[in-house]
């Protein structure tokens, strides 16, 4: 470890940087979103959705044991901060997405929001772990260009990755940003270690 305060920033959000544990849900987000693009009309049998939410949950229940096994468990208290900032977070997106769903403006307030919460984590991470600062500003920035593009008279970007609508564009990057993040986390999070450096 670099200093203090990087060894007291691992042991704080040891769980979070465990990055692999977010690949499972942002596969699931991007497979499922696949399957939804995918449809002609209403969605009458849900085999396939249920069956890679099924796949998605056992993948997190071995990459969790992986964590255990290699890399022990740090047990940690959420405070009420954070619990009501993901509550938020997530009112937000869901009020983001009934307002995108229900209005023809020319932006995108879910995007917006997802970007904004990818900036937040961004400086949460801003000191102790520059990449991670990095990489998500970078996908927050994209995400806010994304949801402006339709201002500057760009309609319908999401059609250019074969997308229908741009709930589900976004829906599919914010799988694809999870994966990307997550990854990342994970690989900070192993150089990270004490030790690290010596075994490779």
């Amino acid at each position: 470890m670099n200093s203090v305060t990087q060894t007291r920033f691992l042991a704080q959000n040891y769980p979070q940087l465990q990055g692999l544990r977010a690949v499972p849900s942002g596969l699931c987000l991007l497979l499922i979103t696949l399957w939804a693009n995918a449809q002609r009309g209403p969605a009458r049998d849900l085999t396939l959705p249920i069956l890679i939410a099924l796949a998605c949950l056992a993948l997190y229940v071995l990459i969790d044991q992986y964590y255990s096994r290699v890399y022990g468990q740090v047990k940690r208290t959420i405070s009420r901060a954070e619990l009501f900032l993901q509550a938020t977070c997530a009112i937000l997106a869901l009020a983001a997405f009934f307002v995108d769903t229900r209005t023809t403006a020319n932006f995108s307030l879910l995007g917006l929001v997802l970007a904004v919460s990818f900036a937040f984590t961004g400086f949460w991470y801003w000191r102790p772990a520059t990449v991670l600062f990095a990489i998500n500003l970078a996908l927050a920035i994209v995400l806010v260009l994304l949801s402006l593009l339709p201002l500057v008279g760009i309609q319908d970007w999401w059609s250019l990755l074969g997308i229908k609508h741009s709930l589900l564009a976004f829906a599919f990057l914010f799988g694809i940003f999870g994966v990307i993040g997550g990854v990342v986390s994970h690989v900070y999070f192993v150089r990270s270690l004490p030790g690290a450096r010596e075994s490779q």
